[in-house]
C-alpha cells in the first residue's frame, strides 16, 4: 500500500526519551517515503535532535508539537486523566481521534496510554476492554497473542471478545483464512485452568463464527500450535517477558561462544546469512511494538527500554496498522460477528 500516513509519536515516553524516539522516526520517515510525523513534546529537547538531520527532505516531514508535560512511568492513569491529557502522550493520542494523524505510538507508561485511549477513542462495538496484542515468532511464522498485561484479570466473556479480535487480526493482517484460536492454560485437559477459563472455553466451542482449537501449553506457541493465543494479562505479561529473557540469553551465550572459540567463528564465517537469519529471529527488538487491540483508533505501545532499532519497529507496526485502517477494517467484521452469536442464541 502506498497511501500517506501521518503517525503522531511521544517522544517523551520511555527510558531514554528523543535521544531514541527522534532518531528511530527519522531511520523510519527514510524507510517509509509515504509517512509523515507529528512529534509532540518539549521543542528545545526535540530541535536538538533534529538538528544532526542533514537530509531536508525528512524534517520537512515532520512536524513538531510543544507539550511541557510529560507522563512518568510512576504516575497513576487516574491523575493522568484529571491534569495530563496535555502532556506529550496525551496529545499524540489526542491527535488520532481528531483524525489530525492515522496512528500513534508511545513508549511510556502503558495503564496511562490505555486510559488516555478509552477516554478519547473508545472501543470498537461488542469490546469491553482493549487488549495489548502483539505477534511472536514460530516455527512457522508468526502467531498473535493477547492480552500481554493491560488487564490482569479478564472475565470469559472479554477472553472471547480477545479471541474475537484476534482471529480478525490474523485475518486482516496476514491473509490466514480462518485462523485457530487457542486459549493459553496449564494443561490441555478440559478440567485444567480457572472457571473463567473453562467458561471462556465454553463461549468459544459454541462460536461458530471462530475457529477454536482448545486450551495450548505455554511451550505450544512458539510450535506455532494457533494463529491466535488467548490468556489473561497476568499470564500474557510473564509469557512475554520469560520468552525476551531466554531469547537475549541465548543471542548472549552465541557471542560469548563466538569470542572464545576461532573454531566456532570460523563455522558461523561459512553459513554468516543463515547465523545472522536466527540471530535476528531471536532480536527482541524484531517484536517490539503491540497494538492496544480494541480501541477505534490505532495506539501501539513500545517498549519502555526499547532502543533506536526496537522503537524503529515499533513505528513500522504503526504504519502497517494505519494503512490498513485496523480498527475501521474491524468494527463492521465485529458486528457482524456479534449478530451471528445473537442469532444463534
Amino acid at each position: 500500500m502506498t497511501c500517506s500516513i501521518r503517525i503522531a509519536v511521544d517522544a517523551m515516553g520511555g527510558e531514554f526519551g528523543p535521544r531514541v524516539t527522534v532518531s528511530a522516526l527519522l531511520a523510519c520517515l527514510a524507510r517509509h517515503s509515504n509517512v509523515t510525523a507529528l512529534v509532540f513534546g518539549d521543542q528545545l529537547s526535540l530541535e536538538a535532535e533534529l538538528a544532526a538531520c542533514a537530509d531536508s527532505d525528512l524534517r520537512s516531514r515532520i512536524d513538531v508539537r510543544h507539550s511541557d508535560i510529560s507522563v512518568s512511568d510512576h504516575d497513576k492513569p487516574s491523575a493522568v486523566i484529571r491534569t495530563k491529557q496535555s502532556s506529550s502522550m496525551g496529545l499524540a493520542v489526542k491527535a488520532v481521534s481528531e483524525q489530525e494523524a492515522d496512528a500513534c505510538i508511545s513508549a511510556g507508561n502503558t495503564g496511562a496510554l490505555m486510559a488516555l485511549g478509552l477516554i478519547n477513542l473508545k472501543t470498537l462495538p461488542g469490546i469491553s476492554r482493549p487488549a495489548i496484542c502483539t505477534t511472536f515468532p514460530t516455527m512457522s511464522g508468526r502467531t498473535y497473542v493477547l492480552d500481554l498485561g493491560a488487564n490482569i484479570d479478564c472475565s470469559s466473556e472479554q477472553l472471547h471478545q480477545f479471541a474475537m479480535l484476534g482471529s480478525l487480526t490474523a485475518s486482516l493482517l496476514d491473509g490466514v483464512d480462518d485462523p485457530t484460536v487457542g486459549l493459553l492454560n496449564v494443561g490441555k485437559e478440559e478440567t485444567k485452568g480457572s472457571d473463567d477459563l473453562k467458561s471462556a472455553a465454553s463461549l468459544l466451542e459454541n462460536d461458530d463464527s471462530i475457529n477454536y482449537g482448545g486450551f495450548l501449553e505455554g511451550d505450544e506457541i512458539f510450535k506455532g500450535a494457533a494463529h491466535v493465543v488467548v490468556c489473561d494479562g497476568f499470564s500474557g505479561n510473564i509469557a512475554l517477558k520469560t520468552s525476551e529473557g531466554l531469547a537475549n540469553m541465548v543471542t548472549a551465550m552465541l557471542s560469548d561462544l563466538l569470542s572464545k572459540s576461532w573454531l566456532a567463528r570460523m563455522t558461523v564465517g561459512l553459513a554468516n546469512r543463515s547465523f545472522k537469519q536466527l540471530i535476528d529471529k531471536l532480536d527482541p527488538a524484531f517484536y517490539n511494538g503491540a497494538y492496544l487491540l480494541g480501541l477505534n483508533g490505532v495506539v501501539v505501545k513500545s517498549h519502555g527500554s526499547a532502543s533506536k532499532k526496537a522503537f524503529g519497529h515499533a513505528l513500522d507496526v504503526a504504519i502497517e496498522a494505519a494503512e490498513h485502517n485496523l480498527p475501521k477494517a474491524l468494527a463492521p467484521l465485529l458486528k457482524t460477528k456479534l449478530m451471528k452469536n445473537i442469532v444463534s442464541e
